[in-house]
């Protein structure tokens, strides 16, 4: 396929540009928010939008261009991008970054010259602010138009408490009902989630799922981003009587409370949104087949539940320090691991907790003990399932909390944890079943001609995943969020052209907007946390409904991890309707 192909636009994306250009000539309007599904193409319409203010010239010959994007490897991304698809013809294209080594007077030569400019916010801010300035404000002003991909994540800083219970439940109705009542829904979850389920004879309670959608779409209050405010307010977009033009792209469609905050703060009279339509918009949008593995092995889903009620005793514990300090019975779901954290981190609480206890200090101690008990085998869970058995070997045994150390079911655990352990340092080649599973799975789309991204939750599974792969003769490579723009932008590119097969990848990496069309098929090695997050990872692999491609996760049977992507897998199908997947089970024996 050509560049020509390649950059050809659909009918959608040529809409907005068109929207965004009669606003701006015929309705006075400024800000733009471009709202389009995961994998449709914002950037593009983003380069027909300044190709064609560049043309007409509400862009005139001595103005700039700035792209801004939150994550260094993006960046790079984006640069590429615009690169290929032309825009040097109007002007250089500067990619600001660290130039370690570069005079700052260069720096500033270079982008006072640039047409176009790519940056990070915080990169852009320690450019201008910093001691040996490496762009002049001269070069800022000159700036007419600012794109802001996924602007939301720039913008928008959550806080405070939740939106209240009453509130959540008719956003969900008017959102995803379909003229439906909120207690219709959560029966017909509950009825799809047993039809799943119904050869393992699964029952699911209503309260239960109730409480899981409340939890998943209970709006936040949300304020402007205090890290980037400076720089928003030293580009001259925040007023309402701002002339700059701003485009923002975002997938977060639903995200009725951030789209209030960016037309609060630019001005209602300024901020228009654009919801592409055209012929072709329905043969693009996303689609998914959606699939679970389920690996059997007994001594996982027995520590599992070993771990599930160690954490039971210290959570009743903790319930009845937060009804001491709060009045209230019950901890939310959703709050419980903030509740810890405040535990054990604020002065203020722990002296508010240990005057109520009337200066008992044993007891307040062992309420500290607990908070950190359930941290501990919090973090234990998901090393157990999700990470490797060497790092959930050392964590457990670096473990010194003095409730853990005096339960029996814990020093239980500790001991089959250190007997698995010595199993695998005496065997040569030790695979989890889990590890082995995917392994050939890979194996099979390898030898299919089939390029497989792998989401992995933690660093060192990325790597421990591509020395197993590569021991087995397929060729993986590995990219996370610890490393250098251009050692991330190096790794993935290898892995789009073709030159590996395998790309394991940290999903807070992926979820964060690195496109890969190039992968065929993608494996989740474990849950991710929220359906906002697991819709943004599924959209980087562009499955559509032209070209369905094919999402595995890779769960131990009769795990917290087995249960909660089944409710994730059914929740983002039925609820937020995409009626095209489907999903089904793949046992691995």
């Amino acid at each position: 396929m050509g560049e020509e192909a390649l950059f050809e636009p659909r009918s959608y994306q040529i809409n907005a540009r068109d929207q965004v250009i009669y606003n701006l000539e015929n309705e006075d309007k400024t800000a733009f928010l471009i709202l389009l599904p995961t994998g449709m193409g914002k950037t593009l319409i983003a380069a027909l939008i300044v190709e064609m203010l560049i043309e007409r010239g509400d862009i005139s010959e001595d103005e700039k261009v700035l792209f801004l994007v939150q994550d260094r490897k993006l960046k790079h991304q984006l640069h590429e991008m615009m690169t290929s698809y032309g825009l040097a013809k109007h002007g250089h294209l500067y990619l600001l970054d660290q130039q370690k080594g570069i005079p700052p007077k260069m720096t500033r030569n270079h982008t006072a010259l640039s047409k176009f400019i790519f940056a990070t916010p915080i990169l852009l801010m320690n450019a201008v602010i910093g001691k040996a300035p490496r762009i002049d404000r001269d070069t800022l002003d000159k700036i007419r138009l600012v794109i802001i991909d996924e602007i939301f994540d720039v913008f928008a800083q959550s806080y405070g408490m939740k939106k209240p219970r009453e509130e959540t439940i008719e956003y969900i109705e008017r959102r995803f009902g379909g003229g439906r009542r909120f207690s219709q829904i959560v029966r017909e979850l509950k009825e799809e989630l047993e039809k799943r389920e119904k050869a393992n004879g699964r029952e699911f309670n209503e309260g239960g799922i109730s409480e899981l959608l409340i939890q998943e779409f209970e709006s936040k209050n949300y304020r402007l981003n205090k890290k980037f405010e400076p720089i928003l307010n030293l580009l001259g977009i925040m007023s309402s009587e701002s002339e700059k033009i701003v485009v923002g792209l975002t997938a977060s469609i639903s995200q009725e409370t951030k789209i209030d905050l960016l037309r609060t703060t630019l001005g209602q009279d300024r901020v228009v949104e654009i919801h592409p339509v055209g012929d072709d918009f329905e043969e693009y949008r996303p689609a998914y087949d959606l699939k679970r593995i389920r690996v059997f092995d007994d001594w996982v889903s027995d520590a599992d539940s070993r771990v599930g009620n160690i954490r039971q005793v210290s959570f009743s514990q903790l319930s009845k320090a937060y009804k001491i300090l709060t009045g209230k019975s019950q901890i939310p779901k959703d709050r419980i691991l903030l509740f810890v954290s405040d535990l054990l981190g604020k002065k203020s609480l722990q002296k508010n907790l240990l005057e109520k206890l009337g200066n008992n200090q044993e007891r307040y101690h062992s309420f500290l003990s607990h908070a950190s008990a359930y941290l501990l085998m919090t973090v234990a869970r998901q090393r157990l399932l999700e990470s490797t058995l060497k790092a959930l070997s050392k964590f457990i045994e670096g473990i010194e909390n003095k409730i853990l150390l005096a339960s029996d079911d814990f020093l239980t655990f500790r001991q089959e944890v250190s007997e698995k352990m010595a199993l695998y340092l005496s065997s040569d080649g030790y695979l989890s079943p889990k590890e082995e599973r995917l392994l050939f799975w890979l194996d099979m789309m390898s030898k299919e001609e089939k390029k497989s991204l792998v989401m992995c939750r933690f660093v060192e599974v990325t790597k421990h995943l591509t020395t197993l792969a590569e021991s087995k003769g397929i060729s993986a490579t590995f990219v996370h969020g610890g490393m250098d723009g251009a050692t991330q932008y190096s790794q993935i590119k290898s892995f789009k052209d073709g030159e590996k097969k395998v790309l394991f990848a940290s999903e807070r990496l992926i979820e964060k907007g690195t496109d890969l069309p190039e992968a065929d098929v993608c494996f989740y090695y474990g849950t991710t946390a929220s359906l906002e997050r697991y819709e943004q990872s599924l959209g980087r692999i562009r499955s559509n409904v032209s070209r369905i491609k094919t999402l595995y996760t890779i769960a131990y049977n009769q795990t917290i991890e087995d249960e909660k992507s089944l409710k994730r897998d059914t929740m983002f199908l039925e609820i937020l309707g995409k009626r095209l997947g489907t999903i089904s089970d793949v046992h691995a024996k």
